[in-house]
C-alpha cells in the first residue's frame, strides 16, 4: 500500500473504467463528427492489467461502440480537477505524464500514471435540507412562439413579486432556444415551438406550490396557443463535498440477507 506508482496507475485504470461504456462510446457519439458504430449494442469496457499497473483498454468482441484515443481521452479527462494530484483515499494520483496510444482494434494502451503519498484527508459528501422547488412548465408552438413564450415567463415573475421573501432563486428558460445555453437568441427563424419552464426554490412548501399555479394559471390568464402544463412540488435535498481528516471517518458495514416469508 506504499508502492504509490502502482497505485496511481491503478486509480487511472478505475477511472477509465468507471462510467462502464463512456470509454467505449457512450456519451461521445456526435452525428457527423465523431462516428460510433452499433450504439445500441455498445460494449462494456475491460482492462487487461500489466504487473506494472499500465493497462490496455478493450471490450469484448462482437460488441458494439468503440475503443480509440479519443474515448479515453475523454474519459480519462472527466471529472478531474488537477490531473497531477488527483487526491484519492489512498494514494495522490498523477495523471499528468499518461500517454495513450492505438495498439490495435478497439485496444488502447495506458501506461505513465504516477503518485504520492495520500493526503490523510478523505472526500465527503453532506446532504442537507435545502428548501422547497416549485416547477411549472408550458408550451407554446407556432408562428410568434417565442414572444409568447417570454411574455409567459414575464407574467408569473411579476405575480411571484409578493413572495421573494420566501423565493431563494429562481429560473425562467425556453426549452428549444436557451434552457442549455442562456442569454442565446433566436435566430432568423425562430423554432417551431417552445417549453416554457419557471422553477423556483423556496423557503417553504405553500410558495412552491404557488409557483406551479401560477404557470397553470397561464391557460386562462396568460398568453395565447399555451398547452401540456406539467406542475412539480417537491422538497430538495443538497449536497456539499469537503473533506475530513481520515481519523474522522469511521468505516461500518452492514450485511443484510431476504428471506421469504411463508404465510
Amino acid at each position: 500500500m506504499d508502492d504509490w506508482e502502482r497505485l496511481g496507475r491503478g486509480t487511472l485504470v478505475g477511472h477509465l473504467l468507471e462510467c462502464t461504456a463512456q470509454v467505449t462510446g457512450g456519451y461521445f457519439a456526435d452525428p457527423g463528427c465523431k462516428f460510433v458504430p452499433d450504439l445500441a449494442n455498445i460494449g462494456f469496457p475491460l482492462a487487461e492489467v500489466s504487473p506494472d499497473g499500465n493497462a490496455v483498454i478493450t471490450k469484448l468482441p462482437g460488441t458494439g461502440g468503440l475503443v480509440s484515443r479519443a474515448t479515453c481521452t475523454e474519459q480519462l479527462l472527466y471529472e478531474i480537477h488537477d490531473p497531477a494530484r488527483y487526491l484519492q483515499p489512498d494514494v495522490v494520483a498523477d495523471f499528468s505524464r499518461v500517454t495513450l496510444d492505438e495498439v490495435g482494434p478497439d485496444r488502447v494502451a495506458v501506461k505513465g500514471a504516477s503518485g504520492t503519498p495520500a493526503s490523510g484527508s478523505f472526500k465527503v459528501s453532506v446532504g442537507y435540507h435545502d428548501g422547497w422547488l416549485g416547477e411549472g412548465q408550458i408550451s407554446y408552438g407556432g408562428a410568434n412562439c417565442v414572444a409568447r413564450g417570454q411574455l409567459a415567463l414575464e407574467l408569473v415573475r411579476e405575480r411571484m413579486a409578493g413572495c421573494r421573501d420566501t423565493i431563494a432563486e429562481d429560473r425562467g428558460d425556453l426549452i428549444g432556444l436557451n434552457s442549455v445555453v442562456p442569454g442565446a437568441v433566436a435566430s432568423r427563424s425562430e423554432p417551431a415551438e417552445i417549453r416554457v419552464r419557471y422553477a423556483a426554490r423556496c423557503v417553504d412548501r405553500l410558495t412552491a406550490a404557488r409557483v406551479a399555479e401560477e404557470v397553470e394559471s397561464l391557460y386562462l390568464c396568460g398568453p395565447a396557443g399555451g398547452g401540456g402544463v406539467t406542475r412539480t412540488v417537491r422538497e430538495i435535498f443538497g449536497i456539499a463535498s469537503t473533506t475530513v481528516p481520515r481519523n474522522l471517518a469511521r468505516i461500518e458495514h452492514e450485511i443484510t440477507e431476504a428471506r421469504d416469508e411463508v404465510a
